[in-house]
């Protein structure tokens, strides 16, 4: 798709460029950089771009974003961040200090240009104005799988308000979609009327109940991210593999339960051997969901991290008051939305995964290869 054709200079001057920077003399001088070559409607926006947990557009205002990313070289840091806040129909361009052709062609795969800060802002500027240039406006959508380790524990419930934290947070499009082996509730969830085709819920979240794998490139493509709801704990493990070929990430449902806690074991480990056998960069996520009151007390958290061997992302506390009349309406409570803001602020990439697991193994530490033999 062209930036700029030979007419769209007048039509795309209605939404504006925003430059997202805290150096000063970097926004001056792009912004300088843009007026020669008559694009005046720019906003300039103070704010350090990888960490202002803040930052959202709007693709109906801003027809592309030009973000100084300093002297940060990590591409899956630079390409998650641009997926968790800039819209897939807006345009990106990073500048930095790191003059490096590899890391500009690492970035140009995942649909976003690179330019040095020092040394190519008038080339930059060029190729945002210049006839026949393409700038990507489609970087690669990415796919969350939500998988319940048992059935009845809120997976669903979880994934409804994941997809919907990112949608009001980031104010990015987001596909939710209900796997076929699962409660297959989703139009109860949200009081819509879903026959097959995508439906819109409100700005930026559509629902869809089916696989989307099933659904064109073409459809899927709209989104930044596609929230998977599907069940684990009835699939055989022998086919966990074919999770792996669609998603790298994944958000594990558990409660304090043994049975679920097996289950998520089990697709670790799987994951663990696809990271040593493929080299695939595989993310995952626990989060804990109490259900009930009794529940919430058999096992501590840090049992749960000792048996399991890895951090716990979110415990989703018992919620006494569910009647709503759709699940986003439900009231999480302070600790509830807290939780739930942090895990899909963690999915996808603005807050870091910094905690380190608890030291203190608890009493099924010293069991845990009996429990899940």
């Amino acid at each position: 798709m062209l930036l700029l054709d030979k007419e769209s200079a007048i039509t795309d001057s209605a939404r504006k460029i925003i430059i997202l920077s805290d150096r000063e003399d970097l926004q001056m001088q792009i912004a300088q950089l843009l007026r020669t070559r008559g694009l005046e409607n720019i906003e300039i926006i103070s704010a350090d771009f990888l960490s202002d947990d803040n930052i959202s557009f709007s693709a109906e205002e801003t027809v592309g974003v030009i973000a100084d990313i300093k002297n940060e070289t990590a591409i899956s840091v630079v390409s998650e961040r641009v997926n968790a806040i800039v819209p897939q129909n807006m345009w990106c361009c990073i500048v930095g200090t790191c003059d490096s052709i590899a890391m500009a062609q690492k970035l140009l795969n995942d649909g976003i240009l690179y330019f040095n800060s020092d040394s190519q802002l008038r080339q930059m500027v060029e190729k945002i104005i210049s006839s026949g240039i393409n700038i990507p406006r489609t970087r690669h959508t990415i796919k969350i799988c939500v998988l319940g380790c048992k059935g009845g524990i809120g997976a669903s419930f979880i994934s409804s308000h994941i997809a919907n934290q990112i949608a009001l947070n980031k104010k990015v499009p987001i596909l939710l979609a209900q796997g076929p082996k699962g409660s297959q509730d989703l139009d109860l969830l949200f009081d819509k009327k879903i026959q097959g085709d995508i439906v819109e819920y409100m700005p930026n979240l559509d629902l869809f109940k089916g696989e989307p794998v099933s659904l064109e490139s073409s459809v899927t493509d709209k989104y930044n991210f596609i929230v998977y709801d599907q069940p684990i704990f009835n699939v055989d493990k022998d086919h966990f593999g074919e999770f792996f070929d669609y998603s790298n990430s994944f958000i594990l449902v558990v409660d304090r339960r043994i049975s679920s806690l097996r289950v998520a074991k089990q697709f670790l480990e799987q994951c663990e051997r696809i990271r040593n056998t493929t080299g695939k960069p595989i993310r995952t996520f626990i989060c804990v969901s109490d259900t009930s009151l009794e529940k919430s007390k058999l096992i501590a958290k840090a049992d749960i991290e000792a048996l399991l061997g890895c951090s716990v992302d979110a415990v989703i506390p018992f919620l006494k008051q569910t009647e709503s009349k759709d699940v986003i309406s439900v009231n999480l409570g302070r600790n509830g939305q807290k939780e739930i803001n942090t895990l899909s602020m963690k999915v996808i990439g603005v807050l870091s995964r910094t905690s380190k697991r608890s030291e203190n193994k608890g009493l099924f530490s010293s069991i845990s290869r009996t429990l899940f033999k």
